[in-house]
């Protein structure tokens, strides 16, 4: 992963990564396409072939397949249990049976869709305080800018973009890194 996307700094919704190239990383809600009608999956077909044919940059596509954990999700709905209506009761006890068995029967399975935007500055100025640091203003101010003519031309689609905070770019990096490994060498994970 880290030959892939070599990270050098995180700041405040972007990486800076080796080589003056600094990424905002989105997460795009998904729409659920099987449920369209056919007339209407052509019209998504044609106006996502619209938005890209329309795109003067590149834009990175990451899909995140990550399994539920359901223990978690079905332990604090027991423990809530007492905060709910006495009539509804049952009915709990009925949905967390159905979803105990669903999970056994098959792995639950979360889908994450993130867009990559990057940017890679040519710094013309004259000693530079670090590498990368004098264009950090001008890499936000040029990456808020792809992201609006995203927006446009996804929003069509139905798709909403969602910037991912310095936090939630960490976490991502890190379960892409397989959650496990050690953490690359060399990484500054704060923008100072």
């Amino acid at each position: 992963m880290n030959r892939l996307f070599p990270i050098r700094a995180i700041g405040q919704g972007i990486c800076l990564l080796d080589g003056d190239r600094f990424t905002a990383i989105f997460e795009a809600s998904p729409i659920n396409f099987a449920l369209k009608s056919p007339a209407d999956q052509e019209r998504l077909v044609q106006a996502y072939v619209s938005f890209l044919n329309s795109l003067k940059f590149p834009v990175e596509v990451l899909v995140r397949a990550d399994t539920l954990r359901m223990d978690e999700y079905l332990a604090e709905l027991k423990t809530r249990e007492n905060e709910i209506e006495a009539s509804l009761r049952p009915s709990l006890g009925e949905y967390i049976e159905f979803i105990e068995q669903s999970a056994t029967i098959r792995h639950l399975i979360r889908r994450r869709f993130y867009l990559l935007l990057s940017w890679r500055g040519t710094d013309t100025r004259t000693r530079p305080l670090r590498r990368g640091e004098i264009l950090w203003e001008e890499a936000e101010r040029e990456l808020v800018r792809r992201q609006e003519l995203v927006e446009q031309g996804i929003r069509r689609l139905g798709v909403r973009l969602r910037q991912v905070d310095s936090e939630e770019t960490f976490r991502l990096i890190y379960a892409s890194l397989g959650g496990g490994q050690a953490l690359p060498k060399g990484v500054s994970w704060v923008w100072e």
